[in-house]
């Protein structure tokens, strides 16, 4: 068996640091290894192991210590990274990193169920804090099966864009962008004002649909449905006769009397002329009343003059519904 004389065959070194190696074989000559100080590498360890127990690995301005990598300079020692086991009550193979975290390699993926960001603003198209030649950017949500949709800054519009997975950017409406709408149903509009000169156009063979049936206010728009009903109030004329008469001072016609629209003065003895045996009867002396399907009309026989006989003829003519 081939033996080892270090005594012999091993010079005291010059210089710290060093362990003793030997050759794979032994000399032809002496038949024992020859020895050599070398300095130290993890090369030495070749596919073995290395344990060092309870103790630490230095390696320049780095050390290695219980799941801790720490980062060594004239202020002091401070911890870099960790390595968390699931003992820790993180997920098995959690890394911690105590400070910055600096790619800058092309790609980085972050193959992650869920990623949470505490900074209020994500940068994109930056170089730490340099931003990069203007481009489009922004984010792209992927649906298996489906067509991606998209936010996107279209910088050539020099806007926001969305893409509801449909394949096509509309724009994110602003309050200063001029912009065009297709399809939309806008609810809950508040209140609002147009700009002085401003003018709201309508093309093409859509309507206005919404208005209300009945405006409220002066200047307000409205349905297409008041306005006829409007014009057909207006247009109403009809003209009554007698049905019944009560001596001395009430004449009865099967009529009921047409309702003002809204905004309009409520239907009152102005809006009819009433004739007796062909003359005229003072206004000032008449007053009317809806009784059910019966349209009575009240005579002051004292103001007016004379009494309703059973046998005279009333005319009424005015805005009775057909």
């Amino acid at each position: 068996m081939p033996l080892i004389d270090i005594a012999r065959q091993v010079k005291a070194p010059q210089v710290g640091g060093v362990v003793i190696t030997t050759s794979a074989t032994v000399n032809s000559e002496t038949g024992l290894y020859t020895l050599a100080f070398t300095k130290f590498s993890a090369g030495l360890v070749g596919t073995g192991s290395m344990n060092l127990g309870t103790g630490s690995l230095y390696a320049k301005n780095i050390k290695l210590s219980d799941n801790r990598i720490y980062a060594s300079s004239s202020t002091g020692e401070e911890l870099a990274i960790e390595l968390r086991p699931s003992s820790t009550g993180e997920a098995t193979g959690s890394v911690r990193i105590r400070g910055n975290l600096v790619v800058e390699g092309t790609t980085s993926y972050q193959n992650v169920t869920t990623m949470s960001i505490e900074d209020p603003i994500v940068d994109l198209n930056f170089t730490g804090s340099t931003a990069q030649a203007a481009a489009d950017s922004g984010l792209r949500v992927g649906r298996s099966g489906g067509t991606n949709s998209r936010f996107l800054w279209d910088n050539s519009a020099t806007r926001w864009t969305i893409d509801n997975a449909s394949g096509s950017l509309d724009p994110v409406i602003g309050q200063q962008t001029t912009d065009t709408l297709y399809n939309k149903t806008i609810t809950g509009l508040a209140s609002s004002t147009m700009e002085s000169a401003a003018d709201l156009t309508f093309s093409g063979d859509g309507e206005v649909l919404g208005l209300p049936g009945t405006a409220s206010v002066d200047g307000a728009a409205t349905s297409k449905l008041y306005v006829d009903n409007k014009d057909i109030y207006l247009r109403k004329h009809y003209i009554k006769v007698v049905n019944t008469i009560t001596v001395p001072s009430t004449a009865s016609f099967s009529a009921t009397t047409a309702s003002a629209p809204h905004s309009m003065t409520a239907t009152s003895e102005d809006d009819f002329l009433f004739f007796i045996n062909g003359q005229y009867m003072e206004h000032d002396a008449l007053t009317i009343k809806q009784a059910g399907s019966n349209f009575l009309l009240l005579v002051n026989t004292g103001s007016i003059g004379y009494e309703l006989e059973s046998d005279d003829e009333v005319v009424a003519w005015g805005k009775f519904n057909s």
